[in-house]
């Protein structure tokens, strides 16, 4: 899955079509040529923080929940898990990566505003073990003040996330939640949980486009973090669109 990520988002496959308008460039100079252009142009403006905006503009219209929020008409938490840094040094074993962490520290500050159970889901992608959802667990017990009440193992993917995750609520007679996770991650992951018959809120974190407003170069500066965001949002409308063939 890694390798398929790497080939057809950017810059994996910009540079890829970049490499094959090389190729072609010695016996079909003007082929090989438009090639070069459209990769390199498309590189430069995908690292354009404005560009950046705009593809996050569609994915990111989920608002933050307000500073006080309450239980009422809600029966669980429920945060997605984002991937593991794997054998991280200073921990001697796995921990979450960096944008399950965020997820996490938004979850666990929303379990303390509310008091509600909480549920995080997660198995082991690509065979690693133990699960995801038992890494998450072991953050939250070490860092967060005590660990979930559900841990959900086996999901591979959002659309399993959401069915396996419905199962434990729905055995628990919970039908409503709050959803945590990624703001450019919301919508298909809403659409997911929702087609399970739950009734969502959406509780996302960290918004794609307000990390970019601290970039303070001139807009048609290229940047890293905008090339991260604009990688993740196109990966999410990839996403979207196999769901709309195959559902």
């Amino acid at each position: 899955m890694d390798m398929v990520k790497a080939l057809v988002l950017p810059p994996g496959l910009l540079l890829l079509l970049a490499f094959l308008g090389l190729l072609l460039y010695l016996h079909w100079r003007r082929t090989g040529m438009v090639l070069l252009v459209i990769a390199v142009l498309s590189l430069y403006l995908l690292s354009l923080p404005p560009v950046s905006r705009a593809l996050l503009a569609r994915l990111e219209f989920y608002p933050p929940l307000p500073q006080a929020v309450s239980a009422a008409g809600h029966g669980a938490i429920v945060v997605l898990g984002a991937g593991r840094y794997p054998h991280a040094p200073e921990y001697h074993r796995d921990t979450v990566n960096a944008v399950g962490l965020e997820r996490l520290r938004y979850a666990a500050r929303l379990r303390r505003s509310t008091g509600l159970p909480l549920l995080v889901s997660g198995g082991g992608v690509d065979g690693d073990w133990p699960p995801e959802a038992e890494v998450m667990n072991r953050v939250l017990q070490a860092d967060f003040g005590g660990g979930a009440n559900w841990l959900e193992t086996l999901s591979k993917n959002t659309l399993q996330n959401a069915d396996y995750s419905a199962q434990i609520l729905r055995g628990h007679g919970i039908h409503s939640i709050y959803l945590v996770t990624s703001a450019v991650h919301m919508r298909r992951a809403v659409w997911a949980f929702q087609r399970q018959g739950l009734t969502v809120t959406p509780a996302p974190t960290v918004y794609g486009k307000d990390s970019l407003d601290a970039i303070h170069t001139p807009w048609f500066i290229p940047v890293m973090p905008a090339l991260i965001w604009s990688r993740r949002a196109l990966y999410e409308d990839l996403g979207m669109l196999w769901y709309d063939l195959r559902y």
